[in-house]
């Protein structure tokens, strides 16, 4: 798989979390696809309000690689560098400086954006699919995932239904 790997430095993330119960490969894109569609415009703009300008787009991110609960959280937010703490809904996840393997990926999101119906099979998107590998997806054994860190999903602001959208899923790495 093709991958870049990144050093970053410490930063938080400061967004709207919920807690989501694990049902396959310690994921449910079901409720994580429900939590971004009622995600309101206004909620999304004062994400972006907010930002420090480091990520020009919408995190996601997940817990779910962490424990062995039941359960794990998921934030959408944004890069924060505000000295103040979060207000209102929203919550921040600190993240210690980490080296990261960082992997694109091309295709509509949509599923994550747009309400779904029930009654019609659920697709998985590209970024769900590399998200749904039980283990990180390189073949280099000498990479190990650093699972004390949440993984991120990295959407640029642009198109997100457009077969050529490109959005990166970012997995903390041990070195």
């Amino acid at each position: 798989m093709n991958y870049r790997v990144e050093q970053k430095a410490a930063f938080t993330v400061r967004g709207y979390t919920k807690e989501i119960a694990k049902i396959e490969n310690n994921e449910n894109f079901y409720a994580i696809s429900h939590f971004w569609s009622n995600l309101t415009d206004e909620k999304i703009n004062q994400l972006v309000s907010i930002s420090d300008g480091s990520v020009q787009g919408v995190l996601g991110v997940s817990d779910s690689n962490e424990s062995k609960k039941e359960q794990f959280n998921y934030t959408i937010g944004t890069s924060v560098n505000h000295e103040e703490s979060a207000k209102n809904e929203l919550n921040d996840r600190p993240f210690p400086a980490s080296s990261w393997a960082i992997f694109k990926c091309i295709g509509a999101i949509s599923a994550g954006i747009k309400a779904i119906d029930e009654n019609q099979p659920f697709e998985l998107n590209n970024l769900m699919q590399l998200k749904q590998k039980k283990y990180a997806p390189w073949l280099d054994e000498s990479i190990l995932e650093n699972t004390e860190i949440p993984r991120i999903e990295f959407y640029p602001l642009g198109d997100m239904e457009a077969a050529d959208y490109l959005c990166e899923l970012w997995i903390p790495i041990k070195q």
